[in-house]
């Protein structure tokens, strides 16, 4: 079967937005690998999507290629068709479980980042419970949205299936209203913290890049409408590519504040501190295999420091911050060698 030139764009939009998440996501394990700090879920969860995406690509080109996506259905055979209809369910199971991977993969990297409010560990958890269980129910409503399932791509045999498109706008609008959640999830923490307003701004920016996964999300629910049950081989071409799109986008968004710890000359200096940039020791925190952690002694205990390559440094209770002894000397040790190590780290006020 010929491709045609709009199914050939589809491809290699799609082919390009994965290449970049691959991308972001081999720098994103590089970003741990050049700051010795461990894999984390949110890390394996960012992996395990990526898969995912690759699945989803690949189905995509067979989709074209022999599934008859994007041509009217009236130039396609009987023997298409239900090759048509093989390729949309597998790509079903496949995006239903890719997206609520990806979400819960946001949260847990924001769960590492901001682990000393109580608060926010609660909310944060209890939407990972939600996106899980509701991505659970999907799943299995699409492995039962015809019965027998063999009725979704063979139209010859007796079956009682669910409406499709009612379907998928309902879990759309779930995914929709997740995407604003995890937008707004860790602003209240960054607009709280005693930074210039440029500093909150900036930070305020890494995260808000995935607003664009919620324009994805939204505008993924208008072109499903457009789908025509009286040829949907032809009028699913734009929910198929926006479909491919929004995780895409969402993956590589999830890697970028990872991402920015490849960058550490970039140094976040708040006003209010006392110390000058680089008037702090760095302390080689050994509860962190190899991540250095700004420590100075005096700092309040409303004050934590976010390490965005590896969470919170956590506040002792009565004194302030401490860290091991064995640690303060290693560090000694390596100073005398000549050689100082420094991590780019924000102060945090009022989050415990």
């Amino acid at each position: 079967m010929a491709i045609s030139e709009r199914e050939w764009k589809m491809i290699i939009i799609v082919s390009v937005l994965v290449g970049l998440a691959t991308i972001s996501a081999i720098l994103r394990l590089f970003a741990r690998y050049k700051l010795r700090v461990r894999i984390e879920a949110d890390d394996y969860l960012c992996f395990t999507a990526l898969f995912l995406l690759y699945g989803m690509l690949i189905q995509l080109i067979l989709w074209v290629a022999i599934g008859g996506n994007g041509t009217h259905i009236k130039y396609l055979s009987p023997e298409t068709l239900l090759t048509f209809g093989k390729i949309f369910i597998a790509n079903q199971f496949t995006y239903f479980a890719l997206v609520p991977i990806l979400k819960i993969s946001f949260i847990s990297f924001y769960r590492r980042i901001f682990f000393t409010s109580h608060r926010f560990n609660v909310i944060s958890c209890t939407f990972i419970w939600i996106i899980g269980i509701w991505g659970a129910g999907i799943f299995l409503i699409c492995a039962l949205q015809c019965r027998p399932l063999r009725g979704y791509w063979d139209k010859s045999i007796e079956a009682h299936c669910i409406n499709g498109n009612v379907f998928f706008i309902v879990n759309q609008g779930f995914n929709v209203v997740m995407d604003f959640v995890i937008l707004a999830l860790p602003l209240p923490i960054i607009f709280n913290l005693k930074r210039a307003w440029q500093d909150k701004l900036a930070l305020t920016g890494i995260f808000a890049l995935g607003g664009f996964v919620c324009f994805a999300s939204i505008y993924r629910i208008v072109v499903l409408f457009y789908i025509d049950p009286a040829d949907p081989t032809h009028t699913v071409y734009r929910a198929t590519l926006w479909t491919h799109i929004e995780p895409s986008v969402g993956l590589i968004c999830s890697c970028l504040p990872t991402i920015r710890g490849l960058f550490p000359a970039y140094r976040w200096h708040s006003r209010s501190s006392p110390y000058p940039p680089d008037h702090h020791d760095y302390i080689n925190s050994s509860s962190n295999r190899g991540a250095e952690h700004l420590v100075p002694s005096d700092l309040s205990k409303n004050s934590v420091y976010i390490m965005m390559e590896d969470g919170l440094v956590k506040p002792e209770q009565d004194h302030g911050w401490v860290e091991d002894r064995h640690d303060i000397e290693e560090n000694e040790g390596r100073r005398e060698g000549g050689i100082v190590r420094r991590t780019d780290t924000q102060v945090v006020q009022g989050l415990v």
